[in-house]
C-alpha cells in the first residue's frame, strides 16, 4: 500500500479546528503552526471564520486547493458523515481522531465501524485509525497530532497502537540531546492502514536509521512476517509487545498446543524474521538509543578499563553470563601497560585492567590508547567511580576523543565506547557531556552486559536469515495428494485421527514410520511375531484417550509370547475387544516430541523438543513459524539444551541434524498444504543416528 502522499502531505485540511485550548482540534492546529510546516494547510469548522491568524473555511468542499490529506478532529458520528465529502475533494488520504469504533464494543460503535470499512472500500481511502493521535514527520514539519510538545527531530521512526507511548517517548527525547524522531506513527484500531504497512513505509525513508514499534496485536501474520524480514535486512527493528499473558486460556487437545503459547509463538516469529523482541520498556528505550547513535558492539569480545576493582569484578561476572566474552590482552600490549605504569604503580593488565582508584584523566588516556591498538575489540566499556583523586570532567573528554578517533579511522565498523560513571551528582555533568557526543552512556552497569548481548543476537541471526541454506524436497507429498484428501473423507465426522490413519498421514508426507499392526485377536499376535519377532510394542487404541502413558496404555519390552498376550489383554480391558491394541516392533534411540499446531495470526508453527525421560527434566521445546531455513534451525538448536543431546550423549549416537530438519520441516508442509489439519503430534519421534522413526502419532483435524 504507497502511503507516500499520506505521510509526506504537500497540503493537509484539519476538520474541526477549535479555539478552545483543550480541545484535539486547537491542539492538532497548533502543532502544525508549532512544528513548522510550510506546505498547505486548510482549517475547517462550520462555526468559526479564523482560529490562530488563518481563514477557516466553513466546509471540506469550500477548499478550492488540492489536499493531500484530510485530519478529523471530530466525533465519530460527524467523521462517518464528512468521509463523503473526502472523497468528492479527490482526496484519499485520511487521519481519524475520534474513539467509539469496534473498540468500544458496543451495538453503536459496531454500526459505525461497518460504516467506516464500507466506505473505506467504497471511496479507496488509506485511513490511519480510528482512534488514534495522528503522526510526525519532523522533516516537513508535519505534527499532525494532539501531544502537547514540539516533536524532536532525529532518526528514530516509531510505529505504535499507544498514543501514551509516543507521549511518553516525545516527552523523553526532548530531555535528551540529539534524540528524536524521524516519524512517530499511531496505529490507533488499524481499520485500513495497519503495522506491515507502516514498517513497508519506514524502511525506505533514508532519515529513519532505527524504526521502534510497541504492538498489542497483528492484523495478518505472513504480510507482517515478510514486511519485517525485509525491514531488518536494511534497518535494526526493535519491538515491544502488549498483552502477553493468556489469563483462563482453555487447556489444548494436543501436547504441542499447550507446549506453545500465542506470546512464544509471537517471539518466534519476531526472532526469524530478525528482529529484536523486548518485555519491557526501559530496554526498548535503551536498544533505540543505541541505534540511534550508531553504537553497536562489532563483536561479543569486551574489553573493561576500570578505576574500581570490586566494580570490574561484578561486571566481569555479568558479561559472562550475558554470553559475552572478555578478549585476551595480547602479551605485545601487557608489556606496554607495564612499562607505561610501572614507574608509577602496579596496575592490574589482565582483562578487566585495573587502573587504581587514584587514576588520572592521563591514565585512562595512556590505557585507552595502548589497548585500543588490540585485535577484534568488539566493545570497549570505561568504568569510572568518583573517588578521591578522580578527574571526571577530563576524563569524560579523554573518552570521547578515544571515541573520535576510533569513529575516523572506520567509520563504516565503529568499535563503541560505553562510559559508565557510576554515581550521582559528581558525574551528572559528564554524563550530559557525553550525549552531546552521541555517546551512550550508563549510569550503571547492570543492565550493559544484556544490551550488548542482545545486538550481537542479532548480528550473529541476520548473517544466519540472510545466507543461502540447502531446501527439503516434499515430493512424497505431492506425489500422495489424492490418497491424503481420501484419509480427510474417511475422517470427516471426527476431531482426531486414529493412530493408523495419523501414521499413514506421515507415511504420505515422506517420513519414516514404524510398521503398526491393528490386531484384534490372539491369532493376529502370532501373525505380528512371525514377520516382526521380539522385542514388540503394544498400545491402546482409541481416539478418545490422548495420552496414553496416562491410563498405562503403552506396554514396552515385549520379549515372550506370555508378555504379548498379558499385554493385549490388559490394553483390551481397559477399551474392549472389539478395538483391539496397536502392535509395533520396539526401536532404540532418543525419544523426541515433534509437532505442529495453527497459529491463528502466524499460521503454521512447528515445535520440537526432547520427550521420555527427558521431557520433563529439559523442559524445553523450540519452535519455529513455518517455512524456516536449514541454517536457522542449527543455529537455534545450538542455543538449547537439546543440543547437548543432539550431539551425543552417555555413548548414544550423535543425532543428523539434517535428518530431524527435514521431519520437522515435512511435518510443517503437510499442515501449511493441508489447512484441515488444527494440530499434528508425533510423540514420540525414535532418532538414533541418522535413523528418524515416527513410532506413535496424533492429528487433530
Amino acid at each position: 500500500m504507497p502511503l507516500d502522499k499520506l505521510f509526506n502531505p504537500r497540503s493537509i485540511a484539519i476538520v474541526g479546528v477549535s479555539k478552545d485550548i483543550q480541545k484535539v482540534g486547537h491542539l492538532t492546529a497548533k502543532n502544525m503552526l508549532d512544528q513548522g510546516y510550510t506546505g498547505g494547510l486548510y482549517f475547517v469548522n462550520p462555526s468559526e471564520k479564523s482560529i490562530l491568524g488563518k481563514k477557516v473555511y466553513q466546509k471540506l468542499e469550500d477548499v478550492k486547493k488540492h489536499v493531500d490529506l484530510v485530519v478529523f478532529a471530530t466525533p465519530a458520528k460527524v467523521t462517518l458523515e464528512l468521509l463523503d465529502s473526502v472523497y468528492k475533494t479527490g482526496c484519499r488520504n485520511v487521519v481519524i481522531f475520534a474513539a467509539g469504533f469496534k473498540e468500544s464494543h458496543t451495538p453503536e460503535s459496531d454500526e459505525l465501524e461497518k460504516g467506516l470499512i464500507k466506505k473505506i472500500n467504497r471511496y479507496n481511502l488509506k485511513v490511519l485509525g480510528p482512534n488514534c493521535i495522528g503522526f510526525v514527520n519532523t522533516t516537513l514539519g508535519v505534527n499532525a497530532t494532539f501531544l502537547k510538545l514540539k516533536s524532536p527531530v532525529g532518526n528514530i521512526g516509531i510505529i505504535s497502537q499507544s498514543g501514551a507511548l509516543g507521549s511518553a517517548l516525545e516527552d523523553y527525547f526532548a530531555a535528551h540531546t540529539n534524540l528524536g524522531f524521524s516519524y512517530f506513527i499511531s496505529l490507533g484500531n488499524k481499520s485500513s492502514i495497519d503495522e506491515s504497512d507502516c514498517l513497508n513505509f519506514l524502511v525506505k525513508d533514508r532519515k529513519t536509521k532505527v524504526i521502534g514499534m510497541y504492538l498489542e496485536d497483528v492484523v495478518n501474520g505472513n504480510k507482517f512476517r515478510q514486511a519485517l524480514h525485509q525491514a531488518s535486512k536494511h534497518k535494526p527493528v526493535i519491538i515491544l509487545k502488549g498483552g502477553t499473558t493468556q489469563a483462563g486460556s482453555k487447556a489444548a487437545i494436543s501436547h504441542t498446543g499447550s507446549m506453545v503459547g500465542d506470546d512464544q509463538v509471537f517471539d518466534s516469529a519476531i526472532l526469524q524474521s530478525g528482529a529484536i523482541r523486548v518485555n519491557s520498556y526501559a530496554l526498548f528505550q535503551q536498544l533505540i538509543m543505541l541505534y540511534s547513535f550508531n553504537r553497536i558492539p562489532l563483536s561479543r569480545r569486551i574489553l573493561v578499563l576500570s578505576n574500581a576493582g570490586g566494580m570490574g569484578v561484578l561486571l566481569t561476572d555479568e558479561i559472562v553470563k550475558s554470553g559475552l566474552e572478555l578478549i585476551t590482552i595480547s602479551e605485545e600490549t601487557k608489556k606496554k601497560l607495564y612499562k607505561a605504569f610501572s614507574e608509577i604503580k602496579k596496575i592490574t593488565v589482565h582483562n578487566p585492567i585495573d587502573l587504581l582508584g587514584d587514576a588520572s584523566a592521563f591514565d585512562y588516556e595512556k590505557a585507552i590508547s595502548l589497548t585500543q591498538k588490540e585485535q577484534n575489540i568488539g566493545a570497549t566499556v570505561i568504568l569510572l567511580t568518583p573517588q578521591a583523586n578522580t578527574q571526571i570532567s577530563e576524563t569524560a573528554s579523554v573518552v570521547a576523543d578515544a571515541q573520535k578517533k576510533l569513529d575516523r579511522a572506520n567509520k563504516s565498523k565503529r568499535s563503541p565506547i560505553y562510559p559508565v560513571f557510576m554515581g550521582g551528582y559528581s558525574v551528572h555533568k559528564a554524563n550530559k557531556f557525553f550525549e552531546k557526543q552521541n555517546m551512550k552512556y550508563f549510569k550503571t552497569f547492570d543492565d550493559l552486559p544484556g544490551l550488548l548481548s542482545t545486538l550481537s543476537d542479532r548480528q550473529e541471526r541476520l548473517v544466519v536469515l540472510n545466507s543461502n541454506s540447502k531446501q527439503v524436497d516434499n515430493m512424497s507429498l505431492a506425489a500422495h495428494t489424492l490418497d491424503i484428501k481420501a484419509l480427510f473423507l474417511e475422517s470427516q465426522n471426527k476431531t482426531v485421527m486414529n493412530q493408523y490413519d495419523s501414521l499413514k498421514l506421515m507415511d504420505y508426507a515422506g517420513l519414516k514410520i514404524a510398521k503398526t499392526y491393528h490386531v484384534t485377536s490372539e491369532e493376529n499376535l502370532k501373525a505380528v511375531i512371525s514377520k516382526e519377532g521380539y522385542p514388540l510394542v503394544a498400545k491402546i487404541a482409541s481416539e478418545k484417550i490422548t495420552h496414553k502413558t496416562e491410563v498405562k496404555g503403552v506396554i514396552t519390552g515385549l520379549n515372550t509370547w506370555e508378555e504379548l498376550v498379558n499385554a493385549y489383554l490388559h490394553l483390551t480391558q481397559i477399551t474392549d475387544k472389539r478395538s483391539g491394541c496397536y502392535i509395533q516392533k520396539e526401536y532404540s534411540g532418543y525419544e523426541l516430541i515433534v509437532g505442529a499446531k495453527r497459529d491463528k495470526t502466524f499460521g503454521c508453527v512447528v515445535l520440537v523438543g526432547m520427550g521420555g525421560i527427558y521431557a520433563e527434566l529439559l523442559k524445553e521445546a523450540v519452535e519455529f513459524v513455518y517455512p524456516f531455513s536449514y541454517k536457522y534451525f542449527i543455529y537455534t538448536l545450538k542455543k538449547t539444551k537439546l543440543h547437548a543431546f543432539i550431539k551425543g550423549y552417555r555413548n548414544k549416537l550423535a543425532l543428523d541434524i539434517w535428518r530431524l530438519y527435514e521431519v520437522v520441516s515435512r511435518i510443517g508442509a503437510l499442515m501449511e498444504s493441508f489447512k484441515q489439519i488444527k494440530e499434528i503430534d508425533i510423540n514420540p519421534l525414535i532418532a538414533d543416528g541418522k535413523k528418524m522413526m515416527i513410532v506413535d502419532a496424533r492429528v487433530v483435524i
